[in-house]
């Protein structure tokens, strides 16, 4: 990720969970009390009883006290499992609500970066910083969460009654459990970059799923299946790798937090034989010290395992800041003026433009005008800057010098979202989601109805195909319109534009999936449906424009040519005639060849 200067400070993990949870403090609180309650039901209360029934009820026979000690634990039993039901609401509705918000963070701030940001981070990388990355801080939120409360709380409280039992006693614990605490930070550490590194790898092979998953097509037509198979391994081993590395890490913190019970009972037990032959002690305080202190020594190994796992989620939140740390674009994040219906007047001014981390200009000096309801079209060789215009005058960069206008206005003045609600655009890869056709024609416009969803599909040539279909309308597309011909989807995404009936019809390269019978029908009723629309036509297939009143020829980032087809083909050493010539050469090879 391009933001890597973002390093957060180790010691800041703990903080960075707590500051998750602070505008749910009322939940946080009220949880601790359950669990401050639970505590004294399921371990405080029978561990006294120990030195009740050792101390009063044993020499002095008394069988009310036995039966009221009996009656007592039984309900605190009832008790503590009422409080461990309401603890585990308590907690996994926070966690629930914490990562929904964590994942909503993140995607809106997807929605705002530059465009050239997609360009240079790959959608693996991108999805595991959305989905799992949260997903990592829900996992501790709810299940070790309250457990770690709980040990913190149980820590305390059993340290002061071990005060009130003898002071060494408490002193003895504490002492244990701040130089077990320290060691295990220190093996902590290992484990967090352990982490780190495997959640790297687990983004790298998340990534290598999603292109071999989407390209089985290509893969099984180019019979590289296997290498497709061994290139996953390979990513797969590497990552296996980092998680084997990950688990010694996490080994060694085991055993030096399962090492603590030992030590401090020992220590404990003898303290408390000292104090006992000292007569500073009786037996039931001594058996009720050495339960307290196995309860308390369970609960600082616990304590200690969950810190360890909140040195584990570091990684996780380092990658979500490092995301959040990405400057938003200024045209996706910013508001601007909103006009009523625009009327299709574009000025390209003096553009020149670079990508960003590029040297070379992709224009130099571009200048041309489109007036309401004309048709231009953009040609020129590969690279020519023609898809170029179409990212500036859509916002997704902004132009380096000169100017777009729209409406007189300058596109950087008007309102992002209104703009673009200006704007219908047909392009050579056509985004298409789950769902049905219904679903995806009504992304051109939420409320169409069904008469208005059928003449978009007359009108971009897909009539014939609904008729023909059991489920008309409701059909099912496919994953990214797999059911779909390359054609048939092209088509979609047209009368997807048509029936948003914008005032701005972008075709970028919108043809070319489609024959050419099929594209001169289509071309026909895209004027038809845009009589009173300003139509821009981006294409490298000269056929498309012959009936644009405009045509503006580009070549290594300038204007060549502007003209109409025939005033272009006047001059025979231009730039258009030697594109049209040839592919005019082309096509009559083509068909003589057949």
């Amino acid at each position: 990720m391009s933001a890597g200067t973002v390093s957060p400070k180790k010691s800041r993990d703990g903080r960075r969970v707590l500051s998750f949870l602070r505008p749910y403090k009322k939940w946080v609180i009220a949880d601790s009390v359950v669990i401050a309650i639970s505590q004294v039901f399921s371990a405080l209360i029978p561990t006294l009883a120990l030195s009740w029934l050792v101390d009063t009820i044993l020499p002095g026979e008394n069988s009310k006290l036995l039966w009221g000690l009996m009656w007592l634990l039984i309900l605190s039993a009832v008790l503590d499992l009422v409080m461990m039901v309401i603890d585990e609401y308590f907690c996994h509705q926070t966690a629930k609500t914490v990562t929904n918000w964590q994942k909503l963070r993140l995607f809106r701030h997807l929605q705002v970066l530059p465009y050239s940001f997609y360009h240079h981070n790959s959608t693996g990388e991108m999805l595991a910083r959305v989905s799992d990355d949260p997903d990592t801080l829900h996992n501790f939120l709810a299940w070790e969460g309250s457990t770690f409360m709980a040990s913190a709380q149980g820590v305390f409280i059993y340290s002061i009654v071990l005060f009130f039992i003898h002071p060494y006693l408490m002193i003895a614990s504490v002492v244990f459990g701040v130089l077990f605490y320290w060691t295990s930070n220190l093996v902590g550490a290992r484990t967090r970059a352990a982490s780190a590194d495997a959640r790297k790898e687990a983004s790298r092979y998340l990534e290598r799923l999603r292109e071999s998953v989407t390209g089985i097509h290509l893969s099984r037509v180019s019979g590289v299946s296997d290498s497709e198979v061994e290139s996953v391994v390979a990513i797969r081993d590497t990552f296996v790798k980092h998680s084997i590395k990950e688990l010694k890490a996490r080994m060694q913190s085991v055993v030096v937090v399962s090492s603590y019970n030992g030590f401090a009972l020992a220590l404990v037990y003898l303290i408390s034989t000292l104090l006992i032959w000292d007569k500073g002690l009786t037996s039931g305080q001594m058996l009720t010290a050495g339960g307290l202190v196995t309860i308390a020594a369970n609960e600082m190994q616990r304590l200690l395992r969950n810190w360890l796992s909140v040195r584990r989620t570091g990684p996780a939140l380092d990658r979500s800041e490092i995301l959040l740390a990405e400057e938003a674009s200024h045209a996706e994040s910013s508001k601007g003026i909103r006009g009523k219906r625009a009327m299709g007047d574009i000025q390209v001014e003096d553009v020149t433009f670079t990508y960003p981390g590029k040297e070379e200009d992709v224009l130099k000096g571009v200048s041309f005008t489109i007036r309401p309801g004309e048709t231009c079209a953009l040609v020129g060789p590969s690279g020519s800057g023609k898809s170029t215009i179409v990212d500036l005058l859509f916002k997704f960069y902004d132009a380096g010098k000169g100017s777009i206008k729209v409406d007189g206005r300058d596109v950087t003045e008007w309102d992002t979202d209104w703009l673009r609600s200006q704007m219908a655009i047909v392009t050579q890869d056509v985004m298409m989601r789950s769902g049905s056709l219904a679903e995806n024609l009504r992304i051109g416009k939420r409320d169409a109805t069904d008469e208005e969803l059928m003449e978009a599909l007359e009108a971009s040539g897909l009539g014939d195909l609904i008729t023909t279909l059991p489920d008309g309308l409701d059909t099912l597309v496919g994953e990214r319109g797999s059911l779909l011909s390359g054609g048939q989807k092209q088509r979609l995404s047209l009368a997807r534009a048509i029936l948003k009936d914008a005032p701005i019809m972008v075709l970028d390269e919108a043809s070319s999936a489609l024959d050419p019978i099929t594209e001169t029908k289509i071309n026909e009723a895209v004027l038809r449906a845009g009589k009173n629309q300003t139509i821009i036509i981006v294409s490298h297939r000269l056929s498309t424009v012959l009936a644009a009143d405009k045509i503006v020829v580009l070549e290594n980032g300038r204007i060549a040519e502007e003209g109409t087809h025939g005033d272009l083909l006047l001059h025979r050493d231009g730039v258009y005639a030697r594109l049209f010539g040839r592919e005019a050469e082309i096509g009559g090879a083509t068909v003589g060849g057949i």
